[in-house]
């Protein structure tokens, strides 16, 4: 996997982890010395052990200790899926934590695309490093050697130990069996009596083993009910509680995103491990479910966090960043994502409306969706709700228009006395649903994921796509109208800004749907 152009689908974990030494696959073997017998190096591999010369310089290796190393040097540090995330995810972040509520309710055509770049996007893919994986050659599992004194610090209940061991002997050649693994998760990184060091360890090396060996449905060292024992709300003597639940869906997530990739490449997405666990179908439906309920405390939570400590990481964000993306393999892994798209939009609207959210959490979460097609429909049912004259238009640039002359949202209870708000948050949601709607057609985003790459032609617009000039500045003067007998006085020029870039856009994406 080429971490370096999928880092800012990680977020950073929260704790610093940069006191732990990285090893690189292009660091110079230590050569000082001959290879003792004993050597880590030999113990990790049946055939090494058993060689009679003992003075081929080592293979590297990524020992250290616990308490005394030193970070590696930058140019030997290789980026790690869990020690890094982008410029524009930090951008992303500071926008929720550093902003008042009142800031975070205005976003602009330029900062919703800022957060498309950061967010959009159905999947990123993932690239399997070919030249690594040559040169060591296929992967062995660990020689008995190897085992024994892993298992030896199990049954003494030596976290430390065990660490140091599987540090040593976890390499691109070398992976530990299932049992290792799952003792690794549930055993220490999952283990309230493990100390904060440990915990972040036992995380790096569980991601470490899955960026060398990625698990598949057979393979894989959790299942759902462990997921969900961990995403329940937990009592105070739980540590480092919303930490370890953001590390947690962070390697879960690495996991089912490598193996869609792997199955997605050989058009086996039926066996993958994303269609086991998160699939819409009756089967698993009710996991995807409890995704989407995760998610929507997390927001909620998120904003809570945003307003009462402004300045400090707000880890929530990061729960909903990976949850998020989490949908959209939801939405991707079966044959129809239209139909998901459907399923998955009511299921989110529905919450929404139980939870009665606020401005901030509805912009939360329509910012941070990944799927654009999810997007769309989700958008299409909040404003049809608000719509008092409903309409059978299918998604349109006639349909937006409509909902330009006729969609009012309820006043939030943070505007006060300025009712000029629900307007401006109007603009925001049709521009939003303009953009996502132009990225479901261009990209042939109803389409099955297994097919999309060979859809090479234009979209397929329909009649309803091409409105004339004057049907649009009909709307926009509707909007203005309704707008300003709501509130009582002339809108900000701030928000007629915007209007009228949205009949811009509107107008210019027909005449070049009309000239083709």
């Amino acid at each position: 996997m080429d971490v370096t152009e999928n880092c800012q689908v990680h977020p950073k974990c929260s704790l610093n982890t940069s006191f732990f030494p990285c090893w690189s696959p292009e660091q110079t073997p230590r050569q000082s010395k001959p290879n003792s017998p004993t050597s880590t190096e030999i113990l990790a591999s049946d055939t090494a052990a058993l060689s009679p010369d003992f003075s081929t310089p080592s293979s590297p290796n990524s020992s250290f200790s616990l308490l005394n190393s030193q970070p590696g040097s930058p140019e030997n540090c290789p980026v790690r899926v869990w020690e890094t995330r982008s410029d524009c995810e930090d951008n992303a972040v500071s926008d929720y934590d550093g902003k008042s509520a009142q800031e975070t309710q205005r976003i602009c055509l330029a900062q919703y695309r800022k957060l498309s770049r950061c967010f959009g996007g159905t999947v990123l893919q993932t690239h399997e490093d070919e030249d690594e994986n040559e040169h060591y050659g296929p992967a062995e599992p660990l020689c008995r050697q190897s085992l024994s004194l892993v298992y030896s610090t199990i049954e003494e209940n030596y976290p430390e130990g065990t660490l140091q061991l599987l540090s040593d002997f976890i390499q691109p050649r070398y992976y530990p069996p299932l049992d290792i693994t799952t003792h690794l998760l549930r055993g220490v990184f999952l283990d309230p009596q493990t100390t904060d060091v440990l915990t972040v360890e036992a995380f790096n090396l569980l991601m470490k083993t899955q960026r060398y060996h990625p698990v598949d449905a057979s393979t894989v060292p959790w299942d759902w009910e462990l997921i969900k024992s961990v995403m329940k709300d937990q009592d105070d003597t739980w540590r480092l509680r919303t930490e370890v639940q953001v590390m947690l869906l962070q390697y879960v997530l690495q996991g089912l995103e490598d193996d869609f990739h792997l199955k997605l490449s050989t058009q086996c997405l039926q066996h993958s491990l994303a269609k086991k666990v998160l699939s819409c179908g009756p089967e698993t439906f009710g996991q995807v479910r409890d995704v989407i309920s995760w998610t929507m405390t997390a927001a909620k939570e998120s904003v809570k966090h945003s307003k009462e400590h402004p300045k400090k990481e707000d880890h929530y964000l990061k729960m909903v960043l990976s949850l998020q993306r989490m949908l959209s393999l939801a939405l991707e892994v079966d044959k129809d994502p239209t139909y998901n798209s459907d399923k998955l939009s009511e299921a989110l609207i529905r919450s929404l409306n139980r939870l009665c959210s606020c401005r901030e959490m509805r912009l939360l979460l329509l910012n941070t969706l990944e799927s654009k097609l999810l997007k769309c429909k989700l958008l299409n049912l909040l404003l049809d709700e608000t719509c008092l004259q409903k309409t059978a238009l299918p998604m349109s640039l006639s349909l937006i228009l409509h909902y330009l002359k006729s969609s009012t949202l309820a006043s939030d209870p943070s505007d006060g006395a300025e009712k000029w708000r629900k307007w401006d948050e109007l603009l925001q949601l049709l521009w939003m649903l303009l953009l996502s709607y132009d990225e479901v057609m261009t990209g042939h985003l109803r389409c099955s994921i297994t097919r999309r790459s060979e859809r090479i032609q234009a979209p397929s617009w329909t009649g309803d796509d091409q409105v004339m000039h004057s049907a649009v500045k009909a709307a926009a003067d509707a909007f203005i109208s309704r707008a300003e007998f709501d509130t009582g006085h002339s809108l900000p020029t701030e928000i007629r800004d915007l209007l009228f870039n949205l009949q811009e856009h509107i107008t210019d994406t027909s005449s070049v749907i009309s000239s083709h």
